[in-house]
C-alpha cells in the first residue's frame, strides 16, 4: 500500500489518497482450520472510541517487489493512526492478500496493477485488495504445496472476518477485517 504520512518524503510512480477525519490528501507512493470465506458484506462501522480514523487507497504495479514495502508502509500508518496493537497482523494479512493479487489475480489476466484500500474506524481495520481476475481464491489444505499456498490460511488466522466480493464489472475484491482490542494497548 505504501501510504506515507503527509510529512514524509514521497516517491512516485503510484498515488494513494489518505482520508483522515477532516479531509483528504493525495500522496505519491512506490509502489487452524480455515473458514469458508464470506460472500456477504462485513459488519458496518459505528463511532470511533480510540485512534484516528483513516482511509487509504493505493493503486500499485503488479510487482511482487513492491508488496513488502507496501506492507511496511501500512504498518507505519497503523502505528501513526492508533491501532498499533494489531499493526503486525494487519501488515501480515495485507501482504498475503497483495501477493495473491500479484501472483494469481494480475498475472492470470495480464493486468499491470491492483488496488489496495485500508480503513480504520470505530475499533475496526478493514483491508481490501482488488484485482482483475474473477477467479475467487480458495483455501487449500496445509500440506498441498510445500512452496506456497498458505496465504489465505494466514489471513484466516489473523483476521476476525474475511471474504470475497465480485468486482463491479470485472475482477474481485478480497477483504479482511481485524478488531482493535479495547484499552490503552488498542490504540496510541
Amino acid at each position: 500500500m505504501n501510504v506515507h504520512d503527509p510529512a514524509a518524503g514521497l516517491r512516485p510512480p503510484c498515488t494513494a489518497t489518505v482520508v483522515h477525519a477532516h479531509g483528504a490528501q493525495e500522496q505519491d507512493i512506490v509502489g487452524g482450520q480455515p473458514r469458508t470465506p464470506s460472500t456477504t458484506e462485513p459488519m458496518s462501522y459505528g463511532g470511533h472510541p480510540f485512534g484516528r480514523p483513516f482511509q487509504a487507497v493505493a493503486v500499485l504495479r503488479a510487482d511482487l517487489s513492491l508488496v513488502s514495502e507496501a506492507r511496511r508502509e501500512l504498518h507505519r500508518l497503523m502505528c501513526r493512526a492508533g491501532p498499533s496493537s494489531i499493526a503486525d497482523d494487519v501488515a501480515l494479512g495485507a501482504g498475503e492478500l497483495m501477493a495473491n493479487a500479484v501472483e494469481h489475480g494480475c498475472r492470470s489476466q495480464s493486468a499491470g496493477e491492483f488496488t489496495v484500500s485500508a480503513s480504520y474506524l470505530c475499533g475496526r481495520v478493514r483491508v481490501e485488495v482488488h484485482d482483475a481476475s474473477s477467479e475467487w481464491p480458495r483455501l487449500r489444505p496445509e500440506g498441498d504445496d510445500p512452496e506456497g499456498g498458505r496465504g489465505l490460511i494466514l489471513v484466516d488466522a489473523v483476521a476476525a472476518r474475511w471474504g470475497v466480493l465480485p468486482g463491479a464489472g470485472r475482477g474481485k475484491t478480497v477483504w479482511m477485517e481485524l478488531d482493535v482490542p479495547p484499552g490503552p494497548a488498542g490504540g496510541s
